[in-house]
């Protein structure tokens, strides 16, 4: 059922190892002008009732806290929700008063975590200190010397300082030295660039493997040794393809069973993804973002094309996050990948269809309602209470996929 859906997208909390402790919910209410926020109480009630009741909470948020923004009017009521996994995100701009002041006190004395999102110290906002277990300080609106005065002052309190719209590696590190604790951005998604450092043997044997796997030359037998030379990528692949999230009738026993029932680019693109998630250094949560990334424009490319491009869409979504595992810009790893020329446009330059649906599912991830291509959507008969669907159900394949296989043994 996809009537009345409000928009659901997640972000996801890291705490300083980059480990995902909690997931930010951004929702919309899609019953009016998808370009105007004409009522929070509704979208917030609703994308809690969503997460918490419509789906199984663990599919949006596994075992994690979830951060959810409450207006003046939902604080008034305590919500009827797990109180170890809710997190109260009291939102800038809210009137402070006494009223309020003593609202949050009652919330955390009932067990709410509660947070201050995009705060601002000044004599109004004082108060809502002492009853508050978070801070969240908006890195791009402050300037070094401010956000470090927020930073000493905050320290004397005892609270959680979360630094969000951490946009690179570099500010993620200040952030750390400055004594921030937990981190919000979209860090993760863009490369470490280092000038002047040479690929790690690792990376180049994965930037082999994939130039191969993708040469069009490359034979079904060839890309069977190439896979079976691995011992523990071919058990990934097999664990991971026998999961509950291809919901195959028969088991796969063989590489070649598998390349044969799935074809070659599902193939591709799964050891792409096992490859990729065997670097070291980087977050689990960045093959679960590549995963539902790729599942979200496969699914949405099954809709508006059929099922015959889909599992070109699939491989675009997963390598749109080649950068961020390799560390280098996606346009020089590419010429060293003999993908198809579609392809490459589609992930340089978002042209075509898969182009389109990976620009969609991109700005979707970030909550960024206005700026979705909703005129190619309405085109293609995708309604918005549909888009979310899709996307939810995209979390739950993810969560689902990676209940079978873990992708950092």
């Amino acid at each position: 059922m996809t009537d009345n859906l409000p928009l659901l997208a997640r972000q996801p909390i890291f705490d300083r190892k980059m480990n995902v402790v909690a997931y930010e919910l951004l929702c919309r209410d899609t019953d009016e002008n998808r370009a105007i926020f004409s009522d929070a109480d509704r979208a917030s009630s609703q994308v809690m009732l969503r997460a918490f009741t419509d789906l199984a909470i663990e599919d949006v948020i596994g075992k994690h806290k979830a951060y959810i923004n409450f207006t003046r009017k939902l604080l008034d009521t305590s919500p009827p929700f797990n109180r170890q996994q809710l997190v109260i995100e009291v939102l800038e701009g809210i009137e402070v008063d006494d009223k309020l002041v003593s609202r949050l006190a009652n919330l955390r004395s009932e067990g709410y975590t509660i947070a201050l999102d995009d705060f601002e110290l000044n004599q109004e906002t004082l108060p809502l200190l002492d009853h508050a277990d978070i801070v969240k300080l908006d890195v791009l609106a402050l300037s070094d010397g401010q956000l470090k005065e927020y930073v000493e002052f905050l320290q004397s309190y005892e609270l959680t300082l979360l630094a969000e719209k951490v946009e690179t590696y570099e500010m993620l590190e200040k952030c750390k030295s400055l004594g921030f604790d937990l981190f919000q951005g979209f860090f993760l998604s863009r490369p470490k660039l280092i000038k002047g450092r040479q690929i790690s043997e690792n990376r180049q044997a994965i930037m082999q493997l994939l130039a191969q796997l993708n040469d069009p030359a490359t034979e079904v037998g060839e890309i069977e040794t190439l896979i079976s030379h691995d011992p523990v990528l071919s058990y990934k692949l097999l664990k991971l393809i026998n999961s509950a999230a291809f919901n195959l009738v028969t088991e796969i026993e063989s590489l070649r069973q598998a390349i044969t029932l799935l074809g070659l680019l599902q193939i591709r693109s799964w050891v792409t993804l096992l490859a990729m998630s065997n670097i070291s250094n980087k977050p689990l949560e960045l093959s679960v973002t590549s995963m539902c990334r790729a599942r979200f424009c496969q699914v949405l490319g099954l809709a508006i094309t059929g099922k015959r491009r889909a599992d070109s869409h699939f491989t675009v979504g997963l390598l749109s996050t080649l950068d961020a595992f390799l560390d280098t810009p996606l346009e020089e790893l590419l010429d060293k990948i003999s993908l198809n020329a579609n392809l490459v446009n589609a992930l340089l330059k978002y042209e075509g269809t898969e182009g389109k649906i990976l620009k969609i599912a991109m700005t979707y991830e970030r909550g960024d309602w206005d700026n979705i291509d909703w005129p190619f959507l309405e085109q293609n008969k995708v309604s918005a209470s549909e888009l979310a669907a899709m996307y939810t159900s995209s979390l739950s394949w993810t969560t689902s996929a990676l209940e079978n296989i873990s992708l950092t043994e």
